[in-house]
């Protein structure tokens, strides 16, 4: 895909400005895997609470990013166009070490497989070529026919 077509990807998500967590689609190989990056400066206002003085990403924000990124790859598998959306049913993630701003977050997911309106994904995310979080989720999304 094209850097434009990634770019046009990435609006697609649903998700507000303020809680996406993907601000950039490295890569796609529709329906397969993703790659994308999370630009974490240290000026988030989660940073506010979590914690002062010693800020750290918080670990569901990091799970949220990897399901955003599944996500785009979910709406780029073969049978997308009869999607009207979706949503994380599961996640299980392992947090490996914290992460400190700033830090770029690189985000992987990889589509395992796909039964009825389930996706399952193997996701893993590193900051610094250090591995943060590994683990796996899976979406439930929405078919046009049953809205």
């Amino acid at each position: 895909m094209t850097q434009a077509q990634l770019d046009d990807l990435l609006a697609q998500l649903p998700h507000g400005e303020s809680f996406r967590f993907v601000d950039r689609v490295v890569s796609i190989d529709p329906g397969v895997e993703g790659h994308g990056v999370w630009d974490v400066t240290g000026d988030e206002s989660f940073f506010a609470g979590h914690f002062p003085g010693n800020p750290i990403v918080p670990g569901v924000l990091i799970g949220e990013a990897l399901a955003q990124m599944a996500g785009l790859v979910a709406m780029t598998h073969a049978d997308a166009e009869n999607h009207a959306g979706g949503q994380l049913a599961q996640i299980d993630l392992r947090l490996k070490r914290p992460v400190a701003p700033p830090g770029e977050i690189e985000l992987h997911a990889t589509l395992v497989r796909n039964v009825r309106m389930l996706t399952h994904f193997d996701v893993l995310a590193r900051c610094n070529q250090k591995l943060i979080a590994k683990g796996s989720l899976t979406i439930a999304t929405v078919m046009k026919e049953s809205m």
